[in-house]
This record gives C-alpha cells, sequence and structure tokens, in this order.
C-alpha cells in the first residue's frame, strides 16, 4: 500500500503545476487571461437655481402699502399675503423689507374686444 500512495504523489504535483500554470507563471500574466472587470457607476446631481424674478423693497419714511402696490403694479393683497401682514397691511415699518410678487399682473381695465369690420364686394 505504501507503493500505491508513492505513484498517486507526483500525479498530485503534476496537477498543482498545471493549474499554477493556467494563470501565468507570474504575477502579471494572469491580466492577459483574465476578463476585464466591468464597473458601473451613477451619480444623482441636484442644480438649485436662484430666482432672479423675486423682488423686494425696503420700506421708506412716508411710503404705504397701496402706494408701494401702484407703484409696482400689484394689488396690496398679494404683498400683504405673501409678507404675511397682519391688519391687512396698515402698519408698515421704515426699514422691513418687502417681497414684492413677480407673478401678479394688476389689470385695472378690462381688454376691449377686438372691432370686426366688414367689408362688402361691390
Amino acid at each position: 500500500m505504501a507503493m500505491h500512495r508513492l505513484n498517486l504523489l507526483p500525479t498530485a504535483v503534476g496537477l498543482l503545476s498545471m493549474v499554477a500554470v493556467g494563470c501565468g507563471s507570474s504575477g502579471g500574466d494572469a491580466f492577459d487571461t483574465l476578463p476585464p472587470i466591468r464597473t458601473t457607476t451613477s451619480t444623482t446631481t441636484t442644480t438649485t437655481t436662484v430666482d432672479d424674478r423675486r423682488r423686494f423693497y425696503e420700506v421708506k419714511p412716508g411710503d404705504n402699502l397701496a402706494e408701494i402696490a401702484r407703484s409696482f403694479e400689484v394689488p396690496k393683497s398679494e404683498i400683504v399675503r405673501i409678507n404675511r401682514l397682519p391688519n391687512n397691511g396698515e402698519i408698515i415699518q421704515i426699514g422691513q423689507i418687502l417681497e414684492i410678487p413677480t407673478d401678479v399682473v394688476l389689470v385695472e381695465e378690462l381688454p376691449t374686444p377686438e372691432s370686426t369690420t366688414s367689408t362688402e364686394a361691390p
């Protein structure tokens, strides 16, 4: 039985040699035989843009909200709403910063319908 074990030993050494040779004889040869590893990365980007349409006004001595609203052509009620002013904006302070709404248009007159003229052929 000892003789049988000796015969298996050279076979096992041969198999180990074949496995080592399959990957290359040096560490650099493995790069030539292995497929490249593909990786995927993803990134998420959020963009914050400053709304350059926002307008602000600093209250000056003698100002009142109706005058400010008229100057910017916006309804007084919208200035009150956007700034959360108490008492319908009757009390404002000198130096107070008011945001002036930009997406509201004050229409003082109703548009007139386009007049239709007809011409008759002679």
